[in-house]
């Protein structure tokens, strides 16, 4: 099971300092588990105030909240939430903006990526609440800009259908031109002065209309809110379709590679580097790039593949179907177990990820292979298992093999087995290799 990394493997490349994230929990059927706690991320916050210290105290970079704006329901759908509710997949989740006064005061370092749509709120409103974030915790934000996927989301939120992904693009390269301006131009640095003596509270000629007009938003200005510690939060971007790269390329620090295909998360590495460089001018090794992945520890191999039959036994193939079906907008429920699934019945979804579970440009799978392979153990990306030894040498092999620069750990994983593992185990493995 272990693939240890060669000798010419560690000579060939130099060591670099990885980026760790826990990621929120989305997993079906892992609520059953006797040791799971995870179903508490979606109402409670003295588990979120538990989770973000156990990362912290495991010295991880940041907490990635992701996020969804309405329920999974593609499967026999649309408009079938009843599968997903009952399997508890991505239900309940909670608004991660809330999320962050609070764990920012039980927290010193660790920071939080928040997952925010572009299609629904208004950019005004919107950089307003991103800078009281990153105010209220002291420059600690980062933004994954997101627009959306799920067919609910037009329904809920936008009186009808989702717009397509091209137009979702022009949408939110328009929208982050007025967060930038708002964030970035609308006061000057040192304008806020408190000055008592002067009797100038704020400068006025430090405060600036940034007169946006386009063609989804008119914004005046100015803001009405403090610059940041930061002044922009960290930009994180989320897709691989070729509007995803485009958008990666121009604007993003850390890229989150959705994919469970290392030879497509490598393609989409050298894509973004590449073009950041050629048409935009970037320093490519400016960017970072991470992937999902999960762990399963044990202090011996032998405890490790008792913690994975555990798992497996909690893995349901029906909640696998809805979580396939919405996350890729194909819907499973339309195909027999022996059909080839293919990409002509799928709808307005994640391209990235259709294209990396249906192995796009290679050998088409059928559905019995899709639920074989997909969501591995009832988990959201690559599965990693073994000691701490063992994990450690295949992560470092696809830091290696694949130019990416770190991990989201734990999608739909056990809460809070999996983090205290990585914070006792995994995390001193990888110090020791520096």
């Amino acid at each position: 099971m272990t693939q240890p990394t060669s000798k010419k493997q560690k000579v060939a490349h130099p060591k670099k300092t990885w980026i760790i994230n826990a990621a929120g929990n989305a997993s079906a059927g892992k609520w059953r588990h006797p040791e799971d706690r995870s179903s508490e991320l979606g109402y409670s916050i003295d588990a979120w105030i538990e989770y973000a210290k156990i990362a912290e105290r495991g010295k991880l970079n940041a907490i990635f909240a992701a996020d969804h704006l309405a329920l999974f329901d593609n499967y026999e759908g649309p408009n079938n939430y009843q599968l997903p509710a009952k399997e508890g997949f991505a239900i309940a989740r909670i608004d991660p903006f809330s999320l962050v006064s609070a764990l920012a005061t039980h927290t010193k370092n660790i920071g939080f990526g928040i997952t925010a749509s572009t299609v629904s709120e208004h950019p005004y409103h919107f950089a307003r609440r991103l800078a009281t974030a990153d105010n209220l915790s002291k420059g600690r934000v980062g933004w994954n800009i997101v627009s959306s996927y799920l067919s609910g989301v037009g329904r809920q939120l936008l009186n009808g259908e989702l717009p397509d992904l091209d137009e979702r693009y022009v949408k939110t390269t328009e929208y982050l031109d007025v967060v930038y301006d708002l964030l970035l131009s609308s006061w000057r640095d040192g304008s806020f002065v408190n000055d008592p003596k002067r009797g100038v509270y704020v400068e006025p000629d430090g405060i600036r209309e940034i007169n946006h007009t386009g063609k989804y938003f008119n914004v005046p200005g100015p803001a009405n809110f403090h610059y940041t510690p930061q002044r922009f939060p960290l930009i994180i971007q989320a897709g691989s379709s070729s509007k995803g790269i485009e958008f990666a390329a121009e604007n993003a620090e850390v890229v989150f590679l959705n994919s469970h295909d290392p030879n497509i998360i490598a393609k989409s590495v050298a894509n973004v580097k590449k073009l950041a460089k050629e048409k935009y001018g970037r320093d490519p090794n400016h960017l970072k790039f991470l992937v999902p992945a999960n762990v399963i520890l044990g202090k011996t191999n032998e405890e490790a593949i008792e913690k994975l039959k555990l798992y497996e036994k909690y893995t349901n193939e029906d909640a696998q179907q809805a979580s396939f079906s919405s996350v890729t907008g194909i819907d499973l429920s339309k195909f027999e177990l022996d059909d080839v699934v293919t990409t002509d019945k799928r709808s307005n979804a994640m391209r990235s990820a259709t294209d990396s579970l249906l192995n796009k440009g290679q050998k088409l799978h059928t559905k019995r292979e899709i639920l074989k392979t997909y969501n591995q153990y009832g988990l959201f990306g690559k599965a990693f298992v073994g000691t701490a030894k063992e994990v450690a040498d295949q992560l470092e092999q696809w830091v290696n093999d694949y130019d990416i620069d770190g991990f989201n750990f734990g999608f739909g994983a056990v809460f809070p087995q999996f983090l205290e593992d990585i914070v006792d185990l995994l995390i001193p493995e990888l110090q020791e290799r520096g």
